[in-house]
């Protein structure tokens, strides 16, 4: 036999044993997983309706530290340094910091009265 065709041979002989190995270790791999949905057993579940996002009912469960110090901040800036510092000693604080947080919607509500 001519030494290409011995080769051609080989080659496809190669071919299908990769194919053959490929196929084994693919359906070995995918059995490796739980099946979570079959659709001959399981029946579809109906599509929940979203959820409406529960709005705060108060104030004080919105306001953060963050919002907080960034609107004081802007009353201090226009002038009114002294009265921010008073407002955060009322609260018993010596920094913005120290105050607690169930107390930053009742000093944000101060805050904009000044």
């Amino acid at each position: 036999m001519d030494p290409m065709m011995e080769l051609v041979n080989a080659l496809n002989a190669l071919t299908a044993a990769l194919q053959k190995f490929s196929s084994q270790t693919t359906n070995a791999y995918l059995d490796t997983f739980e099946e979570i949905y079959d659709p001959d057993k399981d029946e579809p579940q109906a599509a929940e309706a979203p959820k409406e996002q529960p709005t705060p009912k108060n104030e004080e469960a919105t306001v953060t530290f963050v919002q907080l110090r960034s609107r004081l901040s802007e009353i201090s800036r226009s002038g009114k340094t002294a009265e921010v510092k008073e407002l955060i000693a009322k609260y018993g604080a010596s920094k913005l910091s120290d105050i607690a947080e169930s107390d930053y919607a009742a000093v944000l509500a101060e805050a904009e009265g000044l």
